[in-house]
């Protein structure tokens, strides 16, 4: 893919590497908060209700907000492809906006009040858009370091994601009042409401869990090709004819004169 000399490509794959670590830290606490909402929504409501209200929501909400940051960051410029350079430009973005509404959030918190109807679903339209900027990121890589099939996956990740910002977009459109002025605020929940809200929060389970495989996959083949490049490395040093040390050097000279010595 990139002609790039050993040693540079080895720290590109370093960078790559530490920026798919902190895309994963930001998002397999995000999976296993949005698996339990999913499962209070299906079966126990009041669970779902304790995992809205939980500090730790708030807690998993600053984690993947600032670990989306600084991994873009760090993938953002490690390949000289535009269409590469457009996305990660295009997620760090996105990753900025969230921080902005991250803070916007915090202050609010402080503050009494419903929160802003608007802001809150702002997040989740740009969360679509990260998801799928992730996957197609993951499976690029991923394809580079030599996994084919990664390709696939991450396509079918970007039609659910996809599949899921229509199923949203239709959710807020249904439970937005469009003529109180703004600032927009939410109707009461209706059974067309329900069916859209529990279709899109669906949507997003599957399609977070899918987007972070992907990114722990990139994470894992980074560190075996990482490895393979040292095993590379180290066995081309054992190949080589070893410098002549100093003492080869003296019984060199002493056999020498000694040869002279007998002519």
């Amino acid at each position: 893919m990139f002609e790039i000399e050993r040693d540079q490509i080895r720290k590109t794959y370093q960078l790559c590497r530490i920026g798919f670590f902190l895309l994963t830290i930001s998002l397999v606490p995000a999976c296993i908060l949005s698996l339990l909402g999913m499962v209070g929504l299906l079966g126990n409501h009041q669970l779902f209700n304790q995992v809205v209200d939980s500090p730790w929501t708030q807690w998993v909400s600053t984690v993947s907000v600032w670990g989306s940051l600084v991994g873009a960051m760090m993938l953002w410029g490690r390949w000289d492809h535009k269409s590469w350079q457009r996305r990660t430009g295009l997620l760090l973005v996105m990753c900025m906006v969230d921080l902005v509404v991250w803070f916007m959030d915090r202050g609010e918190n402080q503050a009494p009040g419903q929160p802003d109807w608007f802001r809150s679903n702002l997040g989740q339209a740009l969360g679509w858009a990260e998801f799928a900027l992730m996957s197609s990121l993951s499976g690029d890589y991923l394809v580079h370091l030599g996994l084919t099939q990664a390709e696939d996956s991450a396509r079918s990740t970007r039609s659910l994601a996809a599949t899921g910002a229509v199923v949203w977009l239709l959710m807020f459109c249904e439970l937005t009042h469009w003529d109180g002025g703004w600032p927009l605020r939410r109707r009461n929940l209706n059974m067309h409401g329900w069916l859209l809200f529990l279709g899109s929060e669906l949507i997003w389970t599957i399609t977070l869990i899918q987007v972070t495989a992907l990114v722990i996959a990139a994470l894992r083949q980074s560190n075996r090709t990482l490895t393979e490049m040292e095993n590379e490395d180290h066995d081309h040093e054992l190949l080589r004819f070893p410098a002549e040390s100093p003492r080869q050097d003296v019984l060199f000279t002493a056999q020498s004169q000694s040869l002279g010595r007998e002519l």
